[in-house]
């Protein structure tokens, strides 16, 4: 009878034991199964990170292939810039040599001239002065007609040699108050005006780096023609001032003077290039391929403005 409590106890222990078991169990199942889940996630983390590791190894690699690409069509290019560069460094060469030919051949062709220019001139004048009794009218014209082609022939062998001289002279750069250098050169041209109504407006000038001898030509010429094809107005209004520009200095010269056709603006600059009859206004071309040269020199450009009978404007700039 002893025996039986000890058995059912210990059934029960056993029972027991076994429910512990299998909830150890099953919770060491879930565990694994948990787990197995994070494993399985990270395993297809694992596979994402691979696969985008393996995609940015493929871009990398097309960039790799881009890039060498790349400098290999700078190569070809740097090589192609190298021959242009050296191209042009002996075409700029040539062109100065053929520059200087030119000039000198210029010069020594309008000094060639000057001898035979002299014993046409010399010539006429000796039968217009000693011999007007035996020349009838229309003989005395031929003579007025050479003698006044040998005078302007003479004009136009001058400005070549000056605009030659220009090519040819050194610029001597300095600080130059464009502002004094008008107001003098109107005090210069007072004998031209004397006679006639004028309005003169100057703007405030800055001062310049350049060569003031040059700059002095250059507004000489540009205010001298204004001068000379304002002539037919009763009043002429002439204009000198400054656009500006924070890049470069640009300055104007504008008149209320006959103007040119537009569509010839292009012409304005060239040797011995007129837009009028020698009988209309006088002058041979020659002023303003001189400025051109002189403007050019200094690194700047040129242009100019008009309209038939509506005035004209001519424009330059400077470097800062």
């Amino acid at each position: 009878m002893t025996d039986q409590p000890l058995q059912a106890a210990q059934a029960a222990s056993a029972v027991m034991d076994i429910e512990d078991y299998t909830k150890a169990m099953h919770n060491i199942l879930e565990d694994f199964a948990e787990e197995k889940a994070r494993l399985e996630e990270m395993q297809r983390a694992t596979v994402n990170i691979l696969e985008d590791f393996a995609a940015e190894k493929t871009g990398f690699e097309e960039t790799q292939r881009a890039m060498l690409n790349l400098l290999e069509d700078f190569d070809v290019e740097r090589s192609k810039a190298e021959v242009a560069n050296r191209e042009l460094l002996e075409r700029t060469t040539q062109l100065e040599a053929a520059n200087k030919e030119l000039e000198g051949f210029s010069y020594s062709v309008s000094h060639d001239l000057r001898a035979p220019l002299r014993h046409i001139t010399g010539y006429a004048m000796m039968l217009q002065k000693k011999a007007p009794s035996l020349l009838d009218e229309k003989t005395i014209y031929y003579l007025d007609t050479i003698s006044e082609s040998a005078r302007q022939m003479g004009v136009l062998i001058d400005d070549l040699l000056a605009f030659s001289r220009i090519g040819r002279s050194e610029v001597k750069k300095g600080r130059v108050d464009f502002g004094y250098l008008v107001k003098e050169i109107l005090k210069d041209l007072r004998e031209e005006t004397e006679n006639r109504d004028i309005a003169w407006s100057v703007g405030a000038l800055p001062e310049v780096y350049c060569d003031g001898s040059m700059f002095r030509l250059v507004f000489v010429n540009l205010l001298s023609n204004a001068l000379k094809f304002t002539r037919p107005r009763p009043k002429a209004e002439i204009e000198i001032g400054t656009i500006p520009d924070h890049g470069e200095f640009i300055f104007f010269v504008r008149d209320n003077g006959v103007g040119f056709d537009p569509k010839y603006k292009d012409k304005l600059f060239g040797v011995f290039q007129r837009l009028h009859r020698q009988d209309e206004f006088e002058g041979t071309g020659i002023g303003l391929a001189n400025v051109q040269r002189l403007i050019h020199r200094h690194g700047g450009r040129v242009w100019a403005d008009g309209e038939i009978e509506q005035g004209a404007t001519f424009y330059f700039s400077l470097p800062r």
